[in-house]
């Protein structure tokens, strides 16, 4: 899909509502030299208009050492997360040679799938910390109960979901199935931008992006709904009171929350990427 260019006097002229994928190669020049284009937005599952910025030729070296600058300040304030390593490192982010934020699909996934390992083994501690922790006894039913329903969605929505996206990963990058299999599962508006891209190896990259984005999204989806529960419910016990409890005990209990609030800020991060992942499927130039 080629990029054309088309000359208007004002963006109002432009009706997101009537365009079509075939559209978003398009790009909008108004009367005061303002580029606009289109984007798909997956979440809304309609078209919308962007402003795209242009550097003038002679000053970009002077903004390009500016946003330098600028995100390495980023970098260093940047919150850790529990592998030490920045949040906005842990995904997709990478840089230029101008030292400008560049989002990389391939790294964003790649490091998704190390995270999940962690995630699924984290969770599996979290799980037996709780446990042996004596927190919440099982001669307590109603609590016993809760408690049991909260593990079983997480191993449902986070290690069994955890195996599958990497089971889909390397279907997807090893064996995968015919085009036309993935194309099913498309929406409306992902078949269109399928069938617009035209070449079968950017049709495979585009549906290999698709499928991880839908992957990673659903599944850190429901493990932040399952965390959440388990952090609130976990929260009203006043552990300090416990008498009963060893040392040995409350710590490992102090442990399990550490982790979960852990891992519920990298999965934050995490799904705000998916955005970004969003945002590149949506653009046809990209493959």
């Amino acid at each position: 899909m080629k990029t054309q260019f088309i000359r208007i006097n004002d963006i109002s002229e432009v009706d997101p509502a009537r365009a079509t994928v075939y559209d978003l190669g398009k790009r909008y020049i108004d009367g005061h030299g303002n580029m606009f284009g289109l984007r798909y937005n997956r979440e809304t599952r309609k078209i919308e208009i962007i402003k795209i910025i242009r550097t003038p030729a002679k000053t970009a070296p002077y903004y390009q050492q500016r946003m330098a600058q600028q995100k390495h300040m980023a970098r260093e304030e940047a919150q850790t997360t529990a592998s030490g390593v920045p949040a906005s490192l842990e995904n997709g982010e990478a840089f230029d040679e101008s030292g400008e934020a560049v989002f990389d699909p391939t790294t964003f996934v790649n490091r998704c799938l190390e995270l999940m390992k962690t995630h699924r083994d984290r969770l599996n501690g979290i799980m037996m910390n709780i446990k042996n922790s004596k927190v919440i006894p099982e001669t307590e039913r109603m609590d016993a109960s809760t408690l049991a329903g909260i593990f079983r969605n997480m191993d449902i929505d986070g290690i069994r979901r955890i195996e599958k996206v990497i089971d889909n990963h390397r279907e997807l990058s090893n064996y995968p199935r015919s085009l036309s299999y993935y194309q099913s599962k498309l929406d409306t508006a992902g078949r269109e931008l399928f069938e617009a891209l035209g070449d079968d190896g950017r049709r495979t990259r585009f549906i290999f992006f698709s499928e991880m984005h839908g992957s990673i999204r659903h599944l850190y989806r429901s493990l932040l709904k399952a965390l959440r529960d388990l952090e609130f419910f976990l929260s009203e016990k006043d552990v300090e009171s416990m008498k009963h409890l060893t040392f040995a005990e409350k710590q490992q209990f102090q442990d399990a929350m550490t982790s979960i609030q852990n891992t519920i800020r990298e999965i934050t991060v995490v799904l705000r990427d998916t955005n970004r992942l969003e945002e590149f499927i949506g653009n046809p130039e990209n493959f």
